[in-house]
């Protein structure tokens, strides 16, 4: 009986210990399933999170300004200003102020053909004055964009002031003051942007 009862324990560890190592599989692959799925869930929580700046950053990028929204544009900067959004004032600043210079420099290269052609004596009468009127047109359009461009630089500076953000606050405010003409006005433009500059050299009264 012992050697039976020993073969009989012997049969029985046999088969007990094959079912402690699927128990213990068992258990440790539903360990591993556990540790899984919280980092997979924080992943896809993650990405929900960071989709939607995505998708913010892709409309920022895909700012279009041109001749027909300029003032649409200028309206949105205020805005977005009056709501505290800087940031993207400033990305949509920068695309009016470098469409308005475009502008300029093209307006301007061909305003000065069109007066060097219209004073070449072999030009005809109708011809001088189809290039009368094409003048007239940049006059206009050079007028109003450098508003444009004037506007744009004054609130980069303005805008760059407030972020603390000093060296650009002072190359915007800079360029405006050599492009806007000189007003001794409290309320001119040009006053408060020279106010603005020194405060930024820390010159306040100086000059």
């Amino acid at each position: 009986m012992k050697k039976f009862s020993r073969k009989y324990t012997a049969i029985e560890s046999i088969r007990i210990a094959p079912r402690k190592r699927k128990r213990t599989v068992l258990v440790v692959s539903f360990l591993s399933l556990l540790l899984v799925l919280p980092s997979f869930g924080h992943c896809a929580q993650k990405r929900r999170q960071t989709t939607p700046k995505r998708k913010e950053a892709a409309v920022r990028r895909n700012i279009v300004v041109n001749n027909s929204n300029m003032l649409v544009h200028q309206r949105r900067v205020e805005d977005l200003v009056k709501n505290g959004n800087f940031t993207y004032a400033l990305q949509v600043l920068h695309k009016m102020n470098d469409y308005a210079k475009g502008v300029l420099s093209v307006a301007t290269t061909v305003k000065i053909r069109y007066e060097k052609a219209a004073k070449d004596p072999l030009i005809s009468q109708n011809e001088k004055e189809f290039l009368s009127v094409k003048l007239a047109r940049l006059d206009r359009l050079i007028q109003r964009y450098t508003h444009y461009h004037q506007a744009s630089m004054f609130n980069l500076g303005y805008l760059y002031a407030r972020l603390g953000e000093t060296e650009k606050a002072r190359k915007h405010i800079v360029e405006f003051l050599q492009s806007e003409p000189y007003s001794g006005s409290p309320d001119s433009q040009w006053t408060k942007a020279k106010t603005l500059l020194l405060k930024l050299y820390k010159l306040e009264g100086e000059f």
